[in-house]
């Protein structure tokens, strides 16, 4: 998957799959662009491709910041279908999008399914080119990342744990207060943990009761900082409110 387009706000959405008598989580979370300095600023030159010329525009140094918007779990026995539905119809409010989909206990067939759902409520709409699927499996296995055609993305589940820390220990992650789940989310990052000697059949790579959540938010995490453009700065008042 090549690096998506750069924009102010973007939406991605993540579906933690559990087996069937697991709990699934799903997550919408917005990445966008803040300043790391408010206040600071710097001349920084740039091409105008309309006047064919450099020139210096005021630019700040800018950091991304995920912005959690919608947390929702589904209890066991979990219907694949009906998630597979849900899914359709939060992608068909988010519009364009990032999709991460964690079919490690499912397998590939749940994300076709997924990525059914997505097309039949797109279509014929502009969205319906523009909307990424990222499946992913996660492993006990210390190394890079690979990807298979029948598995997606092959995660270290010590990269997704990072990502998600990480972000949340700097404050970068920030969880609307609104939200039912709120409380448990920011009480389960408080205490996620690698998972000890892991194994490579990850039986219980979800240590505790609420990890759905806490995966769900950070394979959306770690698929952003793979897979869409960065940037550390940007013109001064460009990025709007906050």
């Amino acid at each position: 998957m090549t690096q998506m387009m750069l924009r102010e706000s973007f939406p991605i959405v993540g579906v933690e799959l559990g087996a069937c008598m697991e709990s699934t989580a799903l997550s919408v979370i917005e990445r966008v662009y803040v300043p790391a300095s408010p206040g600071e600023a710097f001349n920084k030159v740039i091409y105008d491709t309309h006047h064919r010329r450099e020139r210096l525009v005021a630019s700040e140094k800018v950091t991304p910041q995920y912005r959690v918007r919608h947390l929702e779990r589904r209890s066991p026995p979990v219907r694949y279908k009906g998630v597979a539905e849900r899914v359709g119809e939060l992608i068909q409010t988010v519009g364009d999008c990032l999709l991460v989909v964690d079919i490690t206990r499912t397998g590939r067939p749940v994300a076709a399914l997924i990525r059914e759902a997505v097309e039949d409520v797109l279509e014929g709409t502009s969205e319906a080119n523009h909307v990424k699927l990222c499946p992913i499996t996660v492993t006990g296995i210390a190394g890079g990342v690979s990807h298979s055609p029948d598995m997606g993305y092959l995660v270290p589940r010590r990269d997704l744990v990072s990502a998600g820390l990480l972000l949340f220990e700097q404050d970068q992650l920030k969880i609307a207060e609104g939200l039912d789940l709120a409380g448990t989310l920011t009480e389960e990052f408080t205490n996620f943990k690698p998972k000890p000697d892991p194994k490579d059949d990850l039986e219980d790579w979800r240590l505790a009761k609420n990890d759905d959540l806490v995966l769900s938010v950070a394979i959306v995490m770690w698929a952003a900082g793979r897979f869409l453009r960065k940037v550390d700065s940007a013109p001064v008042g460009s990025l709007g409110a906050a």
